[in-house]
């Protein structure tokens, strides 16, 4: 019953996840800049640590009694999950949804499980346990390739010319270094997790000690983001633009993507500390998997597969059915 509740609340946060970007698109009259900066705020500080401290009131106490190397340590992993939310939009703009979208996403699922894998439990990847843990993830991989190709095919008519060997090998840099910087808030939860109950500071308990990785981890990503977006503001001299008419209402859409943001990776932290010593290892590909069919599904609803391609519409509907069997896969693992 545990095992089942903490996958309950692994998909409750695959769709927050999921759904978090739906309000930016009804965004008016900003920039990206705008909106993330403002969703950086609402997600990544202000919401964080009201929900820290609701959930873990001593957060602040439990980071004193924990050895400063380890704060130390989980705040270079919080800086560098930041670069790669930047990278992200990077490699996608250079690379586009066919080849970017499998290779960074692909490294965000199978390296933020496959890292705590090796090194917190290198004994059990041999095992039945761990080899079909494996073979959910390479059904993860290829569902993401597939709804990549289709969204590829999709656009197909809007396409840009393909860029020369000199950018592609750069898009492909930012892309990989993207993936691998991404699947940083896993490897940090994992890491910080153990770190803090072989601590024993104050006996946290493992939900407690899995949420209280969130409120520094994230602050310092917030902080990489905000000044990302606030010198993207500068060079385009268009910070003005946030004393528009349409603040206000851009603002409690910004805030709405924070919350739902933050809330999925606080209720996947008490999802995987559920899930035993295999949490932070089956709970990421579900986390991810969950994640894009969701956003999937919504672009579904918002019609904006409408008039597409049958054989685009086919590799969407095969890669998230790929996906689903993946999830159902991996769930399958932890119960071996």
């Amino acid at each position: 019953m545990v095992i089942i509740s903490g996958l309950l609340l692994i998909a409750i946060a695959g769709f927050f996840q999921g759904t978090f970007v739906l309000p930016m698109t009804l965004t008016r009259k900003w920039a990206w800049e705008h909106t993330w900066a403002a969703f950086s705020l609402f997600g990544m500080l202000l919401f964080n640590w009201l929900i820290g401290l609701l959930v873990f009131p001593n957060v602040t106490h439990l980071y004193r009694a924990v050895p400063s190397p380890v704060i130390f340590q989980l705040a270079l992993l919080g800086a560098g999950w930041g670069v790669g939310a930047i990278l992200f939009g990077m490699g996608m703009d250079k690379l586009g949804l066919a080849l970017g979208y499998p290779i960074i996403m692909g490294l965000i699922a199978s390296l933020g499980a496959t890292v705590p894998l090796v090194v917190f439990l290198p004994g059990e990847l041999l095992t039945a346990r761990g080899l079909v843990l494996g073979a959910g993830m390479a059904m993860v991989f290829l569902g993401i390739v597939l709804c990549s190709v289709g969204g590829a095919r999709k656009q197909s008519a809007s396409s840009a010319p393909r860029t020369g060997r000199r950018a592609l090998t750069a898009g492909l840099a930012i892309a990989i270094f993207a993936g691998v910087l991404s699947c940083l808030p896993n490897v940090g939860m994992a890491f910080a997790t153990s770190k803090i109950e072989a601590s024993n500071a104050l006996g946290p308990s493992p939900e407690s000690a899995t949420n209280a990785v969130w409120s520094l981890f994230f602050t310092v990503g917030f902080l990489v983001n905000f000044a990302y977006c606030l010198f993207l503001m500068l060079r385009k001299k268009n910070i003005s633009d946030y004393q528009g008419l349409e603040t206000g209402r851009n603002l409690r859409l910004a805030a709405l993507m924070g919350i739902m943001w933050i809330a999925s990776f606080y209720l996947y932290g008490m999802g995987a500390a559920k899930l035993g010593r295999w949490g932070s290892v089956v709970g990421w590909p579900i986390f991810i998997s969950l994640s894009i069919v969701v956003g999937n599904a919504w672009g579904i609803w918002r019609g904006e597969w409408a008039g597409a391609p049958s054989c685009a519409t086919r590799f969407l509907s095969r890669g998230i059915a790929v996906l689903v069997l993946a999830v159902v896969v991996i769930a399958g693992s932890n119960l071996l």
